[in-house]
């Protein structure tokens, strides 16, 4: 067989990928996309492995870039770059074989292993012809000129029927003699069977009944409790009002933004925003948006939501850089909670007050017990409820923590039901409801349960359409709104839910397919515009 090609150390050839890979993630020694990738020590300069050992071992203990001291040991990886690259569709590696799968970077190894288009040879004698694996047992037995081909022996074959056609008759024999000794009973043993089967078959139907009418009782048992915590669907729908929602920014849009009016129902774009904001956060302060951080970007961004045209300001560049945390208002109080550390290359456990002056300042209140970043948060009046997410070594957390504010302090609460990271939340009244998310190998889900935030009692809801990760929502009045997203590959499907109802609709899609974004519920107040 021959060599697989994956074992050749240096980047991704670009044009093996489903989609354009952004030059950020390309090695600066092989200019392909990264493989392996490795990042010098303080500078945060990335490397292909294989091109950084062979340049250590050939130059100067140096980082190509910046010119400082490296060495092999002292490489880092780095963990953020890696998860984005492992995520990417590449071809297989016998693609001129044949092969048209795409597959993510990191289940490359194991689809090349098992790939049915990998080369193999014949291994009838005399041929040695290369073939592709899928065909291998066909071509050996059906198609090779080399191939072995059994010989019957038909005079043995003979003789075993000749003796097997005699036991037929010696067996027909036997068997007339007994229909002979059984005649006068036949009758009445085929009574007896017949009553037999008649009363079995009436007790698997009592049997059969039974379990439908306990199964059904349940199911109305189980219905009526949880309708008695809601309120009916009429009322979610017509007494409780529905504000516009806007969402802005994360993978796959760019910066733009847009608003769903149930009004015209359906999606209006607004001006774009100046950075990306993937994995951003956000929350509204005397009627302005504020997003928060992201991927690549340390600024805060602003709109008026009383100043038309709406336009996004840049309110500050001055803060750490980070994502995937969590930020919300409490008692007029910006709190901001872990995620990634863009500067320090680390998840944070900590807990900071955002304290919007110019330059913006993060006033350290809390540490959590441990890091974590893709978690949910909610407030209630009295506490935060602080949920899932994943730690520094990425592994994903059913623990649930309530800061209190007031003293500044974290105590543990019931877990979740199981791990859960990447997820959306909103609350809804004493509950957390916990949207979608990532129970581990980053498989989405479309489960929805409710948290109570005083007993940890878990409630499950209706499944959503999709399964969602790296989605976000929001909640108007008693009706839950999920966006975007990520299941395999992003999502521009919008689906909700009212509370009180048994299932989940579709709303009109976005106008572009986005992840990792950010979603606020306008005030009912503002002023409207629709283009």
């Amino acid at each position: 067989m021959a060599c697989c090609p994956t074992e050749k150390g240096y980047g991704y050839e670009h044009s093996r990928f489903e989609k354009d890979v952004d030059e950020n993630f390309h090695c600066s020694i092989c200019y392909n996309v990264l493989k392996e990738p490795r990042m010098c020590r303080n500078n945060g300069h990335v490397y292909c492995l294989a091109c950084i050992s062979e340049h250590l071992k050939v130059n100067s203990q140096t980082c190509p870039e910046c010119n400082e001291h490296l060495s092999v040991d002292t490489l880092r990886r780095p963990r953020v770059v890696n998860n984005y690259l492992s995520k990417l569709k590449i071809n297989c590696d016998y693609a001129s074989r044949g092969c048209p799968e795409f597959t993510c970077v990191e289940g490359l190894e194991t689809h090349v292993a098992n790939c049915g288009f990998a080369p193999v040879l014949c291994s009838n004698a005399e041929c040695r012809m290369e073939i592709n694996k899928r065909d291998k047992v066909y071509h050996e037995t059906e198609v090779c000129e080399y191939r072995k081909v059994k010989c019957h022996d038909c005079g043995q074959i003979q003789e075993d029927m000749g003796t097997l056609r005699g036991t037929l008759l010696d067996l027909d024999g036997k068997v007339e003699a007994v229909r002979e000794e059984t005649k006068d009973s036949r009758a009445e043993v085929k009574k007896e069977i017949k009553d037999v089967k008649e009363n079995l078959s009436k007790v698997n139907k009592d049997v059969d009944e039974v379990k439908v009418m306990m199964s059904q009782m349940l199911e109305k048992f189980n219905m009526l409790e949880l309708l008695s915590k809601l309120p009916s669907t009429t009322e979610g729908m017509f007494n409780t009002p529905r504000e516009d929602i806007l969402i802005a920014g994360g993978w796959g849009v760019k910066g733009s933004a847009e608003i769903f009016s149930w009004e015209k129902n359906g999606w209006y774009e607004i001006s774009d925003m100046n950075n990306e904001h993937a994995g951003a956060s956000s929350f509204i302060y005397n009627d302005q948006l504020f997003v928060v951080g992201g991927l690549h970007t340390k600024t805060i961004e602003t709109l008026d939501l009383n100043e038309l045209p709406l336009t996004w300001m840049e309110f500050s560049d001055e803060l750490i850089s980070t994502f995937d945390h969590q930020t919300f208002v409490y008692q007029q109080r910006v709190i901001h909670i872990g995620g990634y550390n863009n500067d320090k290359h680390k998840k944070s456990n900590v807990i900071s007050e955002l304290q919007l002056t110019s330059p913006c300042t993060m006033k350290e209140l809390c540490q959590m017990p441990q890091p974590r970043s893709c978690h949910g948060a909610e407030a209630f009046e009295d506490k935060v409820l602080i949920l899932g997410g994943a730690d520094d070594n990425d592994d994903v957390l059913d623990s649930v923590l309530a800061f209190d504010p007031k003293k500044n302090e974290c105590k543990e609460l019931p877990s979740l039901p199981h791990p859960l990271t990447e997820m959306a939340t909103v609350r809804w009244r004493d509950q957390v409801v916990v949207l979608g998310g990532c129970v581990r190998d980053d498989e989405a889900q479309n489960d929805v349960f409710m948290y109570d935030c005083k007993t940890g009692k878990i409630t499950a809801l209706p499944s959503m359409l999709e399964n969602r990760c790296h989605c976000c929502a929001v909640i108007t009045g008693n009706t839950i709104v999920v966006m975007g997203g990520e299941n395999d590959d992003f999502l521009c499907s919008v689906e909700c839910f009212t509370m009180g109802g048994s299932t989940w609709k579709y709303l009109p899609s976005m106008s572009g397919e986005r992840s990792q974004a950010v979603a606020e519920v306008l005030p009912s107040t503002r002023k409207c515009v629709y283009v």
